[in-house]
């Protein structure tokens, strides 16, 4: 199955899309120079165009998934006036924080005491009414939390609306925000697949059914065993010791391979934020090679129409694959 991706938003702790492609062009990235914030500065841009009286009462959760589809919908350059855009907003535990405080609000309250705030931040599409709000988008419209599945199914979503014309366009966010549960019991020693800094973030892809595409197509599917990894780069997302590690850190050994997590911090929807930085990767040429020997990543330059493949683990721990080429032009 393949998807073109037409734009990218990215809200993490290395910056947005353009943050990264600067990153890219250097000799080596050294994880240690890199920020290390758990939660994330939200800073809306002035040309933006998001109202002010929507983002005074929006909760964290809200403000990052908002802020990285407006990103993205810039990056795409495209005039949506008039067209169907569906909206896919995915998170593996939705707006936890929100909820939390919500819970405690009635529990110390009462439910004729509840914080108004505390409580639609904590609706799980509340982040997808705000991103309809914000652009004027109007068309289908879901909000889920699927577990390690959520990447994919969003995927599948999307190419259903697209292929079945109930959207033009597919504005598709995954991410989660920064909890201390995150933290909890999960360490590794391993510098590749270590679980640290935990932290948080959120990607929005603008896909589309177009041959011409600003970031090319993604072919992804479902897979019971891991394949051989000939001519290709690969790019290993885990988010804990738990799901896959092993069994990628030794299919590793075969290639010249990426596990991201000194790059993006380590959180349950960071395959998503892979899933960009292979995008991005195909469409600057350049690809980070962990180097085990320096605990840097060395910076290659791909060959023409070179393979870039991510991996992760589904919820029942068959592993996933999105494929893209390196644009020969």
């Amino acid at each position: 199955m393949k998807i073109s991706v037409m734009g990218l938003g990215m809200v993490s702790k290395l910056g947005n899309t353009e943050a990264l492609e600067r990153l890219l062009a250097r000799d080596r990235i050294e994880p240690g120079s890199l920020p290390s914030a758990h939660t994330l500065a939200i800073d809306f841009p002035t040309d933006s165009n998001v109202p002010q009286q929507l983002l005074r009462r929006m909760s964290h959760f809200a403000k990052i998934s908002l802020l990285s589809a407006s990103y993205a919908l810039k990056d795409s350059g495209l005039d949506l006036a008039g067209k169907s855009v569906g909206i896919i907003q995915g998170s593996v535990y939705g707006p936890i924080i929100s909820g939390i405080q919500a819970f405690d609000d009635l529990i110390d309250f009462g439910d004729n005491q509840l914080s108004p705030t505390n409580f639609s931040g904590s609706v799980f599409n509340a982040s997808a009414t705000y991103l309809s709000l914000a652009f004027n988008i109007q068309g289908c419209m879901l909000t889920h939390t699927s577990g390690l599945d959520t990447l994919y199914n969003s995927l599948l979503t999307a190419s259903l609306w697209l292929e079945s014309k109930a959207a033009d366009y597919v504005a598709m966010g995954i991410g989660d925000e920064y909890t201390v549960y995150f933290d909890t019991g999960f360490r590794s020693d391993n510098q590749q697949t270590g679980l640290l800094p935990t932290c948080e973030g959120w990607t929005t892809f603008i896909l589309s059914n177009t041959e011409n595409a600003k970031y090319g197509k993604v072919e992804f599917g479902c897979l019971k065993t891991m394949p051989g990894t000939k001519n290709q780069k690969n790019i290993y997302s885990v988010w804990h010791d738990r799901i896959q590690a092993a069994e990628f850190r030794n299919h590793a050994e075969e290639n010249q391979a990426c596990f991201p997590v000194a790059l993006r911090g380590s959180y349950p929807s960071a395959a998503a934020f892979d899933l960009a930085l292979a995008l991005v990767c195909a469409r600057s040429k350049r690809f980070p090679v962990y180097d085990a020997s320096s605990g840097n990543y060395e910076i290659q330059n791909l060959n023409r129409n070179e393979k870039i493949r991510c991996y992760h683990a589904l919820e029942n721990d068959d592993p996933v694959y999105y494929e893209i080429r390196s644009n020969p032009n």
